[in-house]
């Protein structure tokens, strides 16, 4: 009887153990990426902060988003003139090419028939141009993921559905090809 509560203590001791180094190794693995994300977000900052110091208010902007290619005139903010547009109105302006690379780490639940088992998670790597700062490279890449912090993945899981419809990615970019003072 002794020896049977040893054995017990014994291995729940090394259930602990182990769920412990799990731990960890998760939580190092997640603070390298926070520090990279932090770093992203400072070189993304410090270019905004140069964008603004242009010395022109208005531009002429050109940039090739995946297979379509937009060359508009941004004024106050604002597209108020089209040369060429083949995105079908999804032109943007440097303003909301920003707002793109500040999506970078979104993590965004999926939703439908089977419930939220899956997740789509955000990566953003920018390339910044050293004189005005604007985002000359987005490479936009969506990874769907298992949803392991929402009941319906353990749902499914537990009901032995697995988590085979969680997988896939996407990956779009974005280039500006020009930017200069709009006349």
């Amino acid at each position: 009887m002794i020896r049977m509560k040893h054995t017990a203590l014994y291995f729940s001791g090394l259930a602990l153990a182990l769920l412990s180094v799990v731990c960890l190794v998760i939580g190092a693995g997640t603070g390298a990426g926070e520090r990279e994300r932090r770093n992203r977000q400072i070189e993304r900052l410090n270019a905004r902060a140069l964008w603004e110091q242009r010395p022109f208010r208005d531009y002429r902007l050109v940039v090739e988003d995946g297979d379509c290619t937009y060359d508009v005139v941004v004024r106050q903010g604002q597209i108020t003139g089209s040369y060429r547009d083949s995105c079908n109105l999804r032109a943007r302006t440097i303003e909301t090419l920003f707002l793109v690379a500040e999506g970078d780490g979104t993590i965004t639940p999926v939703c439908g028939a089977s419930g939220c088992a899956c997740e789509t998670h955000i990566h953003v790597r920018a390339e910044y141009d050293p004189t005005l700062g604007y985002p000359r490279s987005l490479i936009i890449e969506a990874t769907l993921r298992p949803n392991w912090r929402h009941q319906d993945f353990w749902r499914s899981m537990l009901a032995g559905k697995g988590v085979a419809l969680c997988h896939g990615a996407n990956r779009r970019t974005i280039s500006v090809l020009y930017v200069d003072a709009a006349l």
